[in-house]
């Protein structure tokens, strides 16, 4: 009432215009923000790669569709079932085997208060909540599940999922902002605060399987009665809880120099007693050089230099409730479990992931030394930063000895740095009227090393491919070291016949088996191959002893990352395009060794181009159809000996550049699937046309343009994958980046949109 009063004496006004005086008044010393937030999605018959009942990733629908044959085998006489090419299915008949429907429903809704009492003083307080939930709805006919996890192979299944996550968030602050002191020069900022959240997810699972085999998915989501159920899984989540204090302080002097200092202070949930709190300071420093008075003769030319220097630590509780403490659970549908009276029963179980009570914040602290710089009225402007970060108290699930009855285990198990380098250029090229072009380009270079190391076994295993090879000892984590090293062997061509003419060769024939040549130096290569030595199987690089040399490979991080474009107008229409790119590191093509090779479970599966009927080591005779590697004595004595049997397999493979992969029945990691990749990529082009005022004011808007967006338009590289920037293992495990194996090749996109102002 005194405010309003205040304003109305002597002034004359409107009582509109005292309103709008008042509400601004009032806006000084209070304000209430929301905002809120509701998207419901709804995907229904979705089909590809939703086939999530395969045991692993090697029987995926991806995985499946890359070596699937293109043609059918003239006869099958197999009777092994797993085995069979009556159990195998085509993509097509899998794809269409498979339902699945979802829906979506997301609310996030936040609700600020400022109050300020006094004249630089501010009390803000926020609220936070978010709910989630997720229904999904998945369904098999027979043909999607020859590899099911839940069992029941052959017979149509499905799962029921719901899932919800809810979470809140506070947060309290007070601030003291003074920007008079010394009579205006010196600027002072200072923030003291609190915040706590929580987060708690809840899932539940159905499943039910052996349905008449008859049954389409729509059939059987209409009768889950009529399918043998599972035991119902459901899952309460422990609670995510973490409190936070922290403070902040800012001072400007001359509007030249400038300091911030902060402090936090985390206590999380996920560490036991003892461990829960992190604290986290930093500072941070900078010169305005350009605002000096020796600079004034630059002014002309040079727009901006400001220096700049940080420090800091920063904290990372990413890992899992429950990790610092024993937890049981009833058995999973995928689990073994004990039978009575021919039925299975439920029983408790623990994870694969053993408790440690021992879990502390990893912490990373950062050094930043950067320059700000601009030129000619900011035509010219960007950054260069170097850097200089370690993580210390490392936070990683890493691979225990199977002897304590777990797989993995959560551990601080070392120290790790980043050091490098970032510089971004920004020009203005042309700023007409109707006509602007602006060129970006950035590019950074990043060396990361292993500093500790406070672990046994140096080999990071991830088996992303079930049993599809014999051994995932690939990756290596030692001091000295980087993450992202891949260990393996070197191919070193394959194993060709012994041709006395010439002296050449490695392998004869002592009645239906090969040795080694007289005099040849030992190979032990047929190790790693099966066991069995062939002419055309697999050479690796070798010891004096003959063993295969195990060494480094190569790493799948890469040193230097960027991206450049160019955005602009002509007259209405305006235009955006940008590539990024990335060099310096390898990449597994995990999908191309598991395609090298022969096992009982790859029969009447395709293989990769590079084995084609041109260029594979062969064993079998075009003239007779009969089989020279492994010749039976029948064929010997048709040959009329070994000798000519040899001789015949040298004639027929004179051309052969890669081996037989009939003589490979194991396979282990090698340089020739290591690959390069590099790329350049185009990532994004959009154009965009904005309709002339004139028009849109006819009809009461403000601004309408249309625009159309293509993303992921081409990629140059040298990688002979879909992709050079998949990495399909490091989610469940971080220390073995850069490996493709039945990735989804990424999508090209065009996006067309109408954006409306009123």
């Amino acid at each position: 009432h005194s405010d309003e009063e205040s304003i109305m004496v002597g002034s004359g006004y409107s009582k509109n215009n005292i309103n709008a005086k008042l509400n601004a008044k009032l806006n000084k010393w209070m304000t209430i923000d929301f905002t809120g937030r509701l998207a419901y999605t709804k995907l229904d018959g979705l089909s590809g790669g939703a086939d999530t009942n395969e045991s692993n990733a090697a029987n995926s629908l991806v995985a499946n569709s890359v070596r699937y044959r293109p043609v059918e085998p003239l006869a099958n006489s197999d009777d092994d079932s797993e085995n069979n090419s009556s159990t195998q299915r085509t993509p097509m008949e899998r794809i269409n085997g498979t339902y699945k429907y979802q829906e979506r429903f997301q609310q996030n809704y936040n609700i600020g208060l400022n109050w300020k009492p006094f004249e630089g003083w501010t009390f803000r307080t926020e609220f936070g909540y978010t709910w989630r939930y997720y229904n999904t709805d998945q369904a098999w006919n027979g043909d999607a599940t020859q590899n099911s996890k839940y069992g029941g192979n052959g017979m149509p299944q499905a799962v029921l999922t719901k899932e919800t996550r809810k979470q809140w968030r506070n947060a309290n602050t007070v601030t003291y902002d003074n920007d008079k002191l010394f009579g205006g020069r010196d600027h002072l900022n200072v923030l003291i605060g609190h915040e706590w959240s929580s987060t708690k997810e809840t899932s539940n699972e159905q499943t039910s399987i052996s349905f008449p085999e008859t049954m389409t998915p729509e059939e059987v989501l209409a009768n889950m009665g009529a399918g043998t159920a599972m035991a119902n899984i459901s899952d309460i989540g422990e609670e995510d809880n973490l409190l936070s204090f922290f403070g902040r302080i800012n001072y400007t002097l001359a509007d030249k120099y400038l300091a911030t200092f902060t402090l936090r202070a985390d206590g999380s949930s996920k560490f036991a007693a003892g461990n829960r709190w992190g604290f986290f300071p930093s500072g941070a420093l900078a010169w305005r050089i350009s605002e000096e008075n020796f600079m004034k003769k630059a002014q002309d030319w040079l727009s901006n230099l400001k220096l700049r220097l940080s420090f800091g630590m920063a904290g990372n509780n990413r890992i899992p409730a429950g990790s610092v403490r024993s937890v049981y659970t009833l058995s999973e549908n995928t689990d073994h479990g004990p039978f009575f009276n021919e039925s299975r029963v439920p029983m408790l179980r623990h994870g694969n992931t053993m408790y440690n009570p021992d879990l502390k914040w990893e912490t990373t602290i950062t050094r930043n030394i950067g320059i700000d710089y601009g030129f000619w009225n900011n035509r010219i402007s960007g950054t260069l930063d170097f850097y200089w970060n370690t993580t210390k108290d490392l936070l990683m699930r890493s691979l225990i000895p199977s002897t304590t009855g777990y797989d993995y285990q959560y551990q601080n198990f070392g120290k790790t740095s980043n050091k490098g380098v970032e510089f971004a250029l920004n020009a203005v090229l042309v700023d007409k009227k109707n006509f602007g072009l602006n060129f970006n380009f950035n590019i950074a270079y990043n060396r990361n090393k292993i500093e500790e190391v406070l672990m046994d076994n140096p080999w990071q295993v991830n088996s992303f491919a079930g049993s599809t090879f014999a051994n995932y000892e690939t990756f290596r984590i030692e001091e000295d070291g980087r993450v992202g090293e891949i260990w393996g062997y070197k191919a070193n061509g394959f194993f060709t016949v012994y041709d006395p003419a010439t002296g050449e060769g490695d392998l004869v024939l002592n009645g239906t088996t090969w040795e080694l040549a007289p005099g040849h130096a030992p190979d032990n290569s047929a190790s790693l191959t099966g066991g069995n030595l062939y002419p055309g199987g697999k050479k690796y690089v070798v010891d004096e002893n003959g063993d295969p040399i195990k060494s480094r490979l190569g790493n799948t991080i890469p040193s230097t990352t960027g991206g450049f474009g160019f955005d602009g107008r002509v007259g209405n229409f305006d235009f955006n395009i940008f590539f990024n790119y990335s060099l310096g590191n390898k990449i597994v093509n995990g999908t191309k060794i598991a395609n090298s090779f022969f096992t009982g479970s790859n029969r009447n599966y395709n293989l990769i181009a590079d084995f084609n009927v041109n260029n594979r080591y062969t064993w079998i005779d075009p003239e007779t159809g009969l089989n020279l590697g492994r010749p039976s004595t029948s064929t010997v004595a048709a040959y009329g000996g070994a000798e000519a049997v040899m001789a015949r397999l040298n004639e027929i493979n004179a051309g052969a550049n890669i081996y037989n992969p009939a003589a490979v029945t194991q396979m282990y990691f090698s340089d020739d699937a290591i690959e390069d990749a590099s790329f350049l990529r185009l990532q994004n082009i959009t154009i965009g046309y904005t309709l002339p005022k004139k028009w849109v004011k006819t009809v009461w808007l403000e601004n309408v343009r249309i625009y159309f967006t293509g993303y992921n338009l081409f990629c140059i590289t040298g990688y002979d994958g879909y992709d050079p920037e998949v990495d399909t293992s490091s989610k469940n495990n971080p220390m073995t980046p850069g490996v493709d194996y039945a990735a989804y090749p990424k999508a090209r996109t065009f996006v067309g949109g109408i954006n409306i102002t009123f």
